[in-house]
């Protein structure tokens, strides 16, 4: 487990098997685009299904070495971030996401400042993506020091580097 000094209480610890049913529902709890459709339930968590299942599909074939980590505060499971790192490349956020209840607290902060001490310490850049939709994300990525490196029509990639470094 990795404990965080700004964040008391706040750590960070493997995803393990017995850990999916809450990845389940973090993942559902970020769907509010279908969530909230007036479609017929059963349909709607099959979807979700399905699209869980791509979208994590896609992040282990793209970034095999990637950590997945959950995020718990005190011990119970807020979120999971899946960050990966290559010498050339240098740090990347693949994803993070954190139970609804669990956002605007800080927590996304805490941890992305543990990955800038981290890039720092390496001398490489740490990127992430936003979505064009997630204000509150964008908010928090400028506020530490993130930059625009490319717009996109879904989504802008963004990075972070320490001055005078990477």
């Amino acid at each position: 487990m990795t404990d965080m000094p700004e964040a008391p209480g706040l750590t960070l610890r493997s995803v393990q098997t017995d850990d999916q049913p809450f990845l389940d529902a973090l993942y559902r709890s970020t769907r509010d685009d279908l969530l909230g459709s007036h479609v017929d339930p059963a349909l709607v968590a099959t979807l979700i299904a399905m699209q869980q299942m791509v979208h994590e599909n896609g992040q282990r074939k793209a970034y095999p070495q990637a950590r997945r980590e959950l995020i718990l505060r005190d011990g119970e499971a807020l979120g999971r971030i899946v960050t990966d790192s290559d010498p050339l490349r240098g740090m990347r956020v693949v994803d993070i996401a954190l139970l609804p209840r669990a956002r605007g607290r800080g927590h996304g902060g805490a941890i992305l400042r543990r990955l800038q001490r981290e890039a720092a310490a390496l001398q490489v850049p740490l990127r992430l993506s936003v979505a064009k939709g997630n204000a509150g994300a964008r908010r928090l990525y400028l506020a530490l020091g993130f930059e625009v490196e490319e717009a996109g029509d879904a989504a802008d990639q963004m990075v972070w580097r320490a001055r005078g470094r990477a």
